[in-house]
């Protein structure tokens, strides 16, 4: 490139920069906008000198910058690696934006952006055969409200003794592929059962380390106390057991064990916890979990079940109800992940 196309390209520059800031763009805005500095911004904003068009760009002392900018900035850059500590952002504003700001006053921002240093989200993956068996549920259930609270909601999950790691800064209610992680089994670990209904919990079950058909019958499903409590309660046949499409809850010999007990709520797809409000208990027991800091697996059992025990009603009730609104958005999406939105 010659001096002279040079020259043209710098004015074009000028006068888009000019004409950005005039609409009202911030300076970081047209940073971004047209893949330039917010350093450059100020520099053609000096040489291009329109008093009281642009705000003067004149240096008195250390070098100010609107607070709505740099919380624009430290967003975008935020998204743009969710990794990033607040030491390394306050570098990145010095060396990239020309911005001095110190790890805590850039934690400070975040915190007011709403910004929190947690783990990722996690969602399923679901295969288009699972959303279209989610999208059909609403018809299936709910549609009949004493029928409907006469679900009783069963799943298996795992306790883990090591924390999640990994840890990402996000903002609250956020949905985007960049908040979630995939959700990885490993290290020492409790499998438990339990089940919960509009008036009802069950005994917490610790699994055995690989469930088959034999052991759900014999060691878990038996154990629960579900079918005498919901038999007692709403009488026998009166009642929808729910549980997932897991192999050793749909093997033939559960189906025929199960079709002397009570009635089965059918075509549950296999990988869909969005719907089951058990699963976001098993969410809010592994943060109380968490707090507790177990250091062995007895321990970990022992806190377990212990904040299974110490649920309140409140918590199971408020779950429940939120069914409807479960079923309704899954078709609302058209199958997809509802994890996040309750």
């Amino acid at each position: 490139m010659n001096q002279i196309e040079q020259e043209i390209n710098e004015r074009i520059l000028k006068l888009k920069i000019v004409k950005l800031r005039k609409r009202g763009l911030s300076r970081s805005k047209v940073a971004l906008k047209l893949g330039i500095t917010i350093k450059k911004v100020r520099y053609w904003e000096k040489k291009y000198d329109l008093k009281g068009t642009i705000e003067s760009t004149k240096p008195t002392g250390r070098k100010s910058i609107k607070t709505q900018e740099i919380s624009d900035i430290i967003e975008t850059e935020t998204k743009n690696n969710r990794t990033l500590s607040c030491e390394r952002l306050s570098n990145l504003l010095k060396e990239s934006h020309d911005i001095e700001m110190s790890g805590t006053s850039v934690w400070r921002i975040r915190e007011a952006l709403k910004f929190k240093y947690k783990a990722p989200k996690v969602k399923p993956k679901l295969t288009e055969q699972s959303k279209i068996k989610d999208s059909i549920l609403l018809n299936t259930i709910w549609k009949n409200k004493q029928i409907g609270k006469k679900v009783v909601f069963t799943d298996e999950t795992w306790f883990y003794l090591e924390s999640l790691n990994g840890f990402i800064w996000r903002q609250w209610g956020e949905n985007d592929d960049s908040v979630y992680r995939e959700k990885e089994k490993y290290g020492k670990k409790i499998m438990f059962f339990g089940g919960i209904n509009s008036n009802w919990m069950s005994t917490l079950i610790k699994c055995p380390k690989i469930v088959n058909s034999e052991s759900y019958q014999n060691n878990i499903i038996s154990r629960c106390r579900v079918f005498s409590d919901m038999d007692k309660e709403y009488g026998q046949w009166n009642w929808l057991l729910m549980q997932d499409g897991a192999p050793a809850h749909t093997s033939n010999s559960t189906k025929e064990y199960l079709s002397n007990k009570c009635l089965v709520l059918k075509n549950w797809p296999p990988n869909s916890p969005d719907l089951n409000p058990i699963e976001n208990l098993w969410g809010i027991m592994g943060r109380r979990i968490s707090k507790e800091s177990p250091n062995s697996e007895r321990k970990l059992e022992l806190i377990v079940r212990k904040v299974w025990k110490n649920i309140e009603w409140e918590v199971i009730e408020n779950l429940i109800n939120s069914m409807e609104k479960r079923l309704r958005l899954v078709v609302e999406l058209n199958g997809e992940s509802i994890n996040g939105y309750f």
